[in-house]
């Protein structure tokens, strides 16, 4: 059987500007879902794997037995796009992912099968009944799979040249917030599952000695490496003797606990990316962020910063609290607290959250076009400014803090390390010289 895995284009992404500048904005993450796939496909079976956010073309005219497509809601709407016309040519096609997970009665107007949640429990069921031609309905997982189980990524599957962070590990699934905007929980379950350590140790190694850790870097994609603190613990002190380097995801809580930062450090910790979301207490309110409190924050950022790991922070400006005030607001927190670099989105509600229930109740959504869900957008009607001024406040402000003048004084500042955020200011700079104004 032959099997054609599909990343589709985030199409609002992927214009390009008059000046022809092809916007590179997701090429940085690998298919981490469709190289565990491929992984648990048995060997017998010719996979190939695609990825239009990088520019490969959708191979329509070869033959194929199966078409699997992923999607975030951004995504969808080229996904169902692609799955129309494989189906017209009489292949049978199953969508996955978080859009089709949290609305499979849509996608499955556009595709035989739908896989809801986690691929790994139904996928060979998905194999076994794509090959007896009876692929039909919904494959729920009705149960999370211990990560002791998962597989490595099949990374043979993708062009190494094509991802700056191709070097991806996984540690954990889930998170152990509660963030009201947030699509984790709804997909991953009320959970906080961790793999064991000596696994990812050992695919390190593998990696490593296969020569496919580039520049001896790995970026570990969990939505929150340090959810379970202990674990945390464990998994540094057993990074240590591998002397990498390595970046994530991370509640600012890390800045909490002193050993935990300390070992972060010393395991090879050199940048962090962490959701502040907001400057304003009553907006962190609204967003059940139970984080901290935003003088909280600068004191943390202080201590990170003095452990040498650089901040990459995240924040959302459209909370019903915040006015046009907000943008100029957050720019100073980010240039004040040196925050080697940042970047900015709109509220987006996509569809399985809690703030899509209340906008959809509210009347408060403008359009369900999903292309639009790409947190660029505006879709929804703010509280204290209109669609267009949150949009426009946005884009300028991304703008803004990528003048050189803004970077050299947050990077200079923040006294980390200088060669990868300056890498990112300069690549996100020269991305917003060419960004069309939406």
């Amino acid at each position: 059987m032959r099997i054609l895995l599909i990343a589709p284009d985030l199409e609002s992404k992927f214009k390009k500007s008059p000046k022809g500048f092809n916007i590179p904005y997701p090429i940085m993450f690998s298919t981490c879902g469709l190289q565990l796939l491929a992984a648990l496909t048995p060997e017998e079976y010719y996979v190939r794997i695609v990825d239009e956010t990088v520019n490969e073309r959708v191979p329509y005219d070869e033959h194929w037995d199966l078409v699997g497509i992923t999607m975030m809601t951004t995504q969808s709407s080229r996904g169902y796009v692609i799955a129309d016309k494989f189906r017209e040519k009489g292949v049978k096609v199953v969508i996955g992912g978080y859009h089709a997970s949290v609305l499979p009665e849509e996608a499955l107007q556009h595709c035989d099968a739908v896989c809801v949640g986690e691929g790994e429990r139904v996928w060979q069921n998905i194999l076994n009944d794509a090959a007896h031609v009876k692929l039909n309905g919904i494959y729920k997982c009705d149960e999370l799979i211990p990560l002791c189980e998962a597989p490595w990524p099949k990374r043979t599957l993708v062009r190494d040249k094509r991802f700056g962070l191709k070097n991806f590990i996984q540690t954990s699934r889930g998170c152990p917030k509660h963030c009201s905007f947030c699509s984790i929980i709804k997909f991953f379950g009320n959970t906080y599952r961790t793999r064991p350590v000596e696994d990812v140790i050992n695919e390190i190694k593998y990696l490593k000695k296969t020569h496919q850790l580039k520049w001896n870097y790995v970026f570990f994609s969990d939505d929150n490496i340090c959810g379970n603190p202990q674990y945390a613990k464990e998994l540094f002190k057993a990074l240590i003797p591998l002397k990498i380097r390595w970046g994530s995801q991370c509640s600012i809580s890390i800045a909490q606990d002193e050993e935990l930062l300390a070992l972060a450090k010393k395991s090879g910790c050199v940048a962090l990316a962490i959701g502040f979301e907001s400057v304003s207490d009553s907006s962190l309110e609204q967003a059940n962020k139970n984080a901290g409190t935003v003088e909280g924050y600068k004191e943390a950022i202080r201590k990170i910063h003095e452990h040498k790991i650089a901040i990459f922070g995240l924040f959302i400006f459209g909370f019903d609290t915040d006015d046009k005030n907000v943008f100029a607001d957050v720019k100073s927190f980010v240039e004040d607290n040196y925050l080697e670099y940042a970047m900015f989105s709109v509220l987006t509600p996509l569809p399985g959250t809690k703030f899509f229930d209340e906008f959809k109740a509210d009347n408060r959504l403008i359009h369900t076009n999903w292309s639009d869900y790409d947190f660029q957008h505006v879709v929804f009607k703010p509280n204290n400014m209109t669609a267009q001024e949150l949009q426009d406040g946005r884009y300028n402000t991304a703008k803004s803090i990528h003048s050189w003048r803004s970077i050299l004084h947050r990077v200079l500042g923040a006294k980390t390390n200088l060669i990868f955020p300056l890498t990112m200011n300069w690549a996100m700079r020269r991305l917003y010289k060419h960004l069309p104004r939406i």
